[in-house]
């Protein structure tokens, strides 16, 4: 962003801008919007409710629980740790604590309960 236009950012216009690395107001307003549809009102709520940029919903959900899980998923078979489909993870579990805001080919996601 210029410095002009960054002199006239809110605060969550700013660290959204950072965020999502854009600088279109308009767009920058959009993501705001629905944000607030959440509950995210501030940049506060924003820190602390933001969980990553992936490419998908699968992706998420294989790193956040591979990291939570990593012991338990590592005694598994390797049969059976393949065998994962981490998109129904996401549809039969995941999505009730988080959701997404996909900009930019990226899915931005966001802890429910922040």
């Amino acid at each position: 962003m210029t410095t002009s236009t960054v002199d006239f950012l809110t605060d969550m216009q700013e660290r959204i801008s950072e965020l999502f690395d854009i600088d279109s107001i308009s767009k920058i307003d959009t993501i705001i919007q629905e944000l607030q549809g959440y509950g995210i009102n501030n940049e506060e709520n924003l820190d602390d409710a933001y969980s990553g940029c992936y490419r998908d919903e699968e992706t998420f959900c294989e790193d956040l629980l591979s990291d939570v899980y990593a012991e338990q998923i590592e005694a598994m078979p390797v049969f059976l740790q393949t065998a994962i489909d981490w998109e129904m993870v996401w549809h039969q579990s995941m999505k009730y604590d988080f959701f997404s805001v996909y900009f930019g080919g990226e899915y931005y996601f966001f802890r429910r309960d922040f």
